[in-house]
Parts: C-alpha cells; sequence; structure tokens
C-alpha cells in the first residue's frame, strides 16, 4: 500500500498555465475570498494547485469542494493514476472544476484526498456584496460635483 503524501501547499486561483519544455506551472490570480452579488450564482471555474512530498507508489488525487454549512459537495475532480517513484521527490498537481453552483454565502472548502484517504483541506469565503455608488474622497459631500 502506497504511503500517506505531506502535502505542502493548496493554492486556489482562477487558473493554472503549465509550460511544457520546463514543467513550470504558473498560477493566476490567486485568491482566498470570492464576492459575489447575487445567490444563486454559478461560477465558471476555479483552479486548484496542490504540492505534495513523502509519495511512494500508485496515487490517484481526488479534490472535493463542500460547503462547509451542511457538508454538500458541488464540485469534484480527480487525476489519472500516477506512479510516484521518489519519495523525496515533491509532485505538482493541477486540478479544476467547472461551473460550480454557489447557493449561499458562507465557509467552502476544498478537501484533497490521495488514494481514497482525505491528506488536506483548504476554506475559503464566499462572500455577498452590495453593489452601491463609489466612495467619495475625504472632504467631499455626497452627490457634490468635482471640477
Amino acid at each position: 500500500m502506497a504511503p500517506r503524501p505531506n502535502v505542502k501547499a493548496i493554492l486556489i486561483c482562477d487558473q493554472i498555465i503549465h509550460e511544457f519544455g520546463t514543467n513550470k506551472k504558473s498560477l493566476i490570480g490567486i485568491f482566498e475570498d470570492i464576492h459575489i452579488t447575487a445567490f444563486p450564482h454559478t461560477y465558471p471555474r476555479i483552479a486548484v494547485y496542490v504540492n505534495l512530498t513523502d509519495a511512494h507508489g500508485k496515487y490517484v488525487v481526488e479534490l472535493r469542494l463542500v460547503n462547509s454549512a451542511d457538508n454538500t459537495v458541488i464540485g469534484s475532480g480527480q487525476t489519472p493514476e500516477v506512479q510516484i517513484d521518489n519519495p523525496l521527490r515533491t509532485c505538482e498537481f493541477a486540478l479544476q472544476i467547472q461551473n460550480l453552483i454557489f447557493r449561499n454565502p458562507g465557509v467552502y472548502e476544498f478537501q484533497v484526498s490521495a488514494n481514497g484517504d482525505l491528506i488536506a483541506t483548504k476554506a475559503f469565503n464566499v462572500k455577498r456584496v452590495r453593489l452601491g455608488p463609489p466612495p467619495q474622497p475625504p472632504g467631499v459631500e455626497p452627490g457634490a460635483q468635482q471640477g
């Protein structure tokens, strides 16, 4: 049986670009919170970067997005089975989930599993924001015109 990997990093972002040749990954739009004006809301795509070590053997890495309020799964994805031969090597995974439906503001959590064993979590907030007039500079009366 493959040993339990140690997660070094989980980062949530808008997009992950994988450069083939150098094997570099560029994480675009890293965030901790999502701001939404109306619910329910369909979020087009979230990418998650996972970096782990101490792995040796065959693994399937699974990502689940869970609403922390009621533990409902609102999205999931997994890698194909990968063979990791060197436990000293760090392994990077880029997973993406599309068309997520956030029904309410609150705390959501990514759960990362390896071979069905939960190995790490990463929470983030979905916040309701209200649209309104832009803030006025100090000393300017609301509705006053600037010239």
